[in-house]
């Protein structure tokens, strides 16, 4: 071989040799930078663990839960009044009433569960129920998760040095695709939690409540923990909450929510001042009618007069859902119209609703939804039917046999504004909640005025009422508006 080339083929030889070597050590730095930023992360984690149990080994406050917040409490009437039954709607005025316009009904668009991925083993896969779902979860052994302590601060913060070294990621992990996957609010996220902690085998209160706690921290919400003779769970949410303990600090209430529908006992209670900092979320019971159906639908027949012709409504509407309804805390009452109808029944409803409504004016269409909504459901107060106050969703309203002024004046407002676009609002009396209407031109009948609009009183528990009528032991009486 020529000398030159034999130079030049070492030259190459060494320059290749070279390259791979930077290479190499590029991919070995890389390595070790991912590598780093890894446990730097970590150790961040750690750190705030570490610092959020030195607050939970220091000497927790004794503080007093402060009695629930109540709504009204006067007693709502037992017998409703029937006013005079409406004549056949009369023929036009000379200057004619505002013709409806009707807003077009949304398609119901099936929210797609989104997929996510199974474990690959059978035996690292439980299987819940949940919502009427079925769904997987991450297998863990309960027993290095049970509590066996006396309640204190110190048994507690070990309590957590114990979870937060335990294999807690996924789980966290797996609770948030649960809740993208089935559309969950956050309430229902606390709940699968709850759920989680008692289908692993933590039967006692005390382990149920901390391993709880401990997963709601980790997933960012700003949980805390109380004791007196046993453990329970304080959250903070951004809606007011009635008939339930709280306490408050720093300007903030955390209030005593039940997550098993047992009553938390009232009184003196010890708890902490500090907060993880990963853990600032409140919760928000806003969504609670955008969850992903069961499916397992229940029928529903409702049948009511108007101008003398009888109409029938056939719907469908999730059990599931009525039953997660139930679990809620009780919340203001602009809150039960805020939420409406599940997509798929508040299509139904609508549908069948709107044709009735072609060609009325404004005053006839509201009519037609007043004598709907009272006239299609039977009355009995909560007392009668729950033994207490239980405000209705509108789903719970087409569910139970019976509802009363707030669960009508909720269904009867989202009706208004889902199918003719007028402003609504709610009107509380004392012991009675109503609703009105602003009218594109307003008709006749008693009215109020509030942020300089014209409002005209809608009754939809006052029997065979129309449009301007309120009910006669209400006349005199100034209603404070609730707008939602």
């Amino acid at each position: 071989m020529p000398k030159y080339l034999l130079i030049m083929l070492l030259c190459i030889t060494s320059l290749h040799a070279e390259s791979q070597s930077e290479y190499e050590a590029y991919l070995q730095q890389n390595t070790l930078n991912i590598k780093a930023e890894r446990q730097a992360f970590q150790d961040y984690l750690n750190a705030n663990d570490k610092a959020f149990i030195g607050f939970l080994k220091q000497q927790w406050q004794k503080v007093e839960l402060e009695q629930p917040q109540r709504l009204d409490v006067t007693p709502k009437p037992i017998q409703l009044p029937t006013a005079a039954k409406p004549k056949v709607t009369p023929k036009p005025h000379k200057t004619p009433l505002p013709s409806v316009k009707l807003n077009p009904i949304p398609i119901s668009q099936p929210i797609a569960a989104t997929p996510h991925k199974k474990p690959t083993h059978q035996k690292n896969r439980l299987t819940m129920t949940f919502l009427g779902h079925q769904i997987f979860m991450p297998k863990i052994h309960a027993r290095p998760l049970r509590f066996s302590h006396k309640l204190g601060s110190k048994t507690i913060a070990n309590h957590w040095k114990v979870l937060a070294k335990s294999k807690h990621s996924h789980i966290v992990r797996a609770l948030k695709q649960q809740q993208t996957a089935l559309n969950l609010n956050d309430w229902a996220l606390a709940l699968l939690a709850h759920q989680y902690a008692t289908d692993i085998g933590l039967h006692d209160t005390n382990s149920r409540q901390l391993f709880t706690w401990f997963l709601l921290v980790k997933a960012g919400y700003n949980a805390r923990l109380a004791y007196n003779h046993q453990a329970f769970v304080l959250m903070p949410a951004q809606q007011a909450l009635y008939g339930v303990t709280y306490f408050t600090m720093q300007g903030q209430r955390f209030y005593a929510l039940s997550l098993d529908g047992q009553t938390i006992n009232m009184g003196r209670a010890f708890t902490y001042a500090g907060n993880h900092d990963n853990a600032q979320k409140r919760l928000n019971f806003a969504g609670t009618s955008d969850m992903l159906p069961s499916g397992h639908y229940q029928q529903k027949k409702l049948a009511f007069t108007f101008d003398s012709r009888q109409h029938q409504i056939n719907l469908d509407y999730d059990l599931a859902l009525v039953k997660f309804s139930n679990t809620l805390p009780q919340l203001a009452i602009e809150y039960y119209p805020q939420q409406g109808l599940p997509a798929h029944t508040a299509q139904q409803l609508l549908k069948q609703l709107q044709p009735l409504m072609q060609g009325k004016s404004e005053v006839q269409a509201v009519n037609l939804l007043l004598r709907f909504v009272q006239t299609a459901f039977a009355y009995q107060t909560d007392g009668q039917q729950f033994n207490g106050e239980n405000y209705l969703l509108p789903i719970e309203t087409l569910h139970y046999p019976y509802s009363d002024c707030e669960d009508r004046a909720s269904l009867f407002s989202w009706l208004v504004e889902s199918l003719l676009g007028l402003d609504a609002v709610l009107l509380d009396y004392p012991g009675h909640i109503a609703a009105a209407v602003a009218f594109s031109t307003t008709p006749a009948g008693d009215q109020l005025t509030f942020n300089n609009k014209r409002y005209t009183i809608t009754d939809p528990t006052y029997i065979n009422a129309s449009v301007g009528m309120t009910m006669p032991q209400f006349k005199a009486t100034r209603p404070k508006v609730l707008v939602f």
